[in-house]
């Protein structure tokens, strides 16, 4: 299988499972993605109690999770292809307003600015940030409607320029790293579009 192959796979399994959730207001998942000989990908939540959610901040789950031999154990097995965070949030772009993008420029210059949420024009979504054992990045999304079902999710797979940052994407990065020994890259700047 190429690369090319494995990442469309990646990107469709992760369509359809965002594609496949009905509900809103729901707790992260830490994923796996294996591959199976005869059935291609699946995905998986690692088991990761619903309090720890609650309490910590995703960032500070995954850290906690990336030390914990149960979940790198499953994580380091030779069919995980890749490691995913499902989660909920709120985005904005440039263009979503004048406050977001006045959020936006504070945050590239090292700023404060008001959370996502906060800002008008944001857009709540579902999604789903992977990393593969080669340290390639993933964002698949599924903007919530008026009438609380979510738009088809879109996903991509992220060039060196799109590349995510933040504490999530840290500590996804460092999950990944833990389990496959791979050695740190620098990332890039994301241009827009930033969760929180």
């Amino acid at each position: 299988m190429t690369s090319t192959d494995l990442q469309s796979q990646i990107l469709t399994v992760a369509r359809a499972s965002l594609s496949a959730r009905t509900r809103w207001d729901e707790m992260p998942e830490l994923l796996v993605f294996k591959r199976h000989s005869d059935t291609g990908l699946t995905v998986q939540p690692l088991p990761i109690p619903d309090l720890l959610w609650e309490l910590f901040h995703p960032a500070e789950v995954i850290v906690a999770s990336a030390r914990a031999a149960r979940t790198t154990t499953i994580a380091a097995e030779a069919d995980t292809v890749a490691l995913a965070l499902r989660s909920e949030g709120f985005s904005i772009t440039p263009d979503t307003s004048p406050q977001a993008a006045e959020a936006m420029r504070r945050r590239m210059a090292g700023g404060s600015a008001p959370r996502n949420e906060d800002i008008p024009g944001r857009i709540e979504q579902r999604w789903i940030n992977a990393v593969d054992r080669h340290g390639q990045q993933y964002l698949v999304t599924a903007d919530r409607l008026s009438d609380g079902k979510a738009t088809t999710a879109v996903g991509h797979v992220l060039s060196p320029a799109q590349r995510l940052t933040g504490s999530i994407q840290t500590a996804l990065e460092a999950f990944s790293e833990a389990v496959w020994q791979r050695p740190t890259e620098a990332a890039a700047p994301r241009p827009s579009g930033a969760h929180q």
